[in-house]
């Protein structure tokens, strides 16, 4: 039982991270910022945690054309919650 909790402990702390970094992303994308420029902000911050650079190219054009936004990671983190 403690294996299982700490791997979805750890588990849930791996998807926080990213919950942030794809609201960073969201963020500066709004302000123009360009993704390698993002990538290198989140690299100062999140160290070795960042999303890869590909990653964030991925969601910066997602967000850009409207298919990924804030409220679509809410519905799946009330998921990983109800587990």
């Amino acid at each position: 039982m403690l294996t299982v909790l700490t791997q979805y402990t750890s588990k849930w702390k791996f998807s926080d991270v990213r919950f942030k970094q794809r609201a960073v992303i969201e963020f500066l994308t709004g302000e123009k910022i360009p993704p390698i420029e993002i990538h290198r902000r989140m690299r100062a911050v999140y160290g070795d945690q960042c999303v890869d650079v590909s990653t964030v190219r991925r969601w910066v054009r997602r967000f850009k054309h409207g298919e990924l936004g804030q409220a679509d990671l809410s519905d799946k983190t009330r998921e990983v919650e109800g587990l």
